[in-house]
């Protein structure tokens, strides 16, 4: 074989691999969605056609770790406009992925109760059922602190935007951060001075409540 058909095969078959490469490229399924990402890291989904407005860059590498760790705890807010007035229509948002927040704990006051119930081997009678109440006490007004984003650890991630017709929906992430809500917490003076008291009767208040944030994340 001489050296012109030799480069003739060597074309050919190259000129296969690309054909059959962008035939492959053009059968496969587009994605009909975009990512809401943190350092390269895939956080939300989204329409291809939706508008992200705002990602909040000096977070990403905390969203990140905290995805890869398996420990992202994100709730999602939705508004519904005109596109008129986007700072309302992002405040409603905001307001109801603190809802969705709260929503979260309150759920899960029993799963908090059961909890506290085990740690409370060493109290019996009355005084456990004191101990149990100002330990659920103390959980509600956390977690209301949490809600009302009185206390730092949950932040805006994201904020995007998807038009249907004549209407605007408005979307926000909101991520709980807990190693961040939990400081905040040992921050609080009143908080954690109630809290070292439950401590004293044998409840792990920062145990328990590290499980109830970790049962979303399972």
């Amino acid at each position: 074989m001489g050296l012109d058909s030799t480069t003739a095969w060597i074309i050919l078959v190259v000129s296969g691999i690309l054909l059959a490469g962008l035939l492959i490229f053009l059968l496969l399924p587009k994605e009909d969605v975009q990512w809401i990402t943190a350092n390269g890291v895939r956080i939300q989904s989204i329409p291809k056609d939706a508008n992200i407005v705002y990602v909040n860059n000096s977070m990403e590498k905390r969203v990140a770790e905290l995805y890869k760790s398996g420990k992202l705890l994100a709730f999602r807010g939705e508004s519904i406009g005109g596109g008129i007035d986007t700072v309302t229509a992002r405040d409603k948002a905001k307001i109801n992925a603190f809802k969705e927040l709260s929503e979260y704990f309150t759920a899960r006051v029993h799963t908090f109760a059961t909890l506290v119930e085990g740690q409370l081997q060493s109290v019996t009678g009355q005084n456990a059922q004191q101990v149990k109440s100002v330990a659920l006490d103390a959980y509600k007004r956390v977690t209301q602190l949490f809600s009302d984003a009185q206390v730092s650890g949950a932040y805006i991630y994201a904020i995007w935007e998807e038009r249907v017709g004549a209407l605007v929906y408005t979307y926000v992430l909101l991520v709980f951060d807990p190693a961040g809500a939990i400081e905040a917490l040992k921050q609080n003076e009143e908080i954690s001075k109630q809290i070292e008291e439950l401590g004293k009767s044998g409840v792990d208040f920062f145990k328990a409540l590290n499980a109830v944030i970790e049962e979303a994340q399972k």
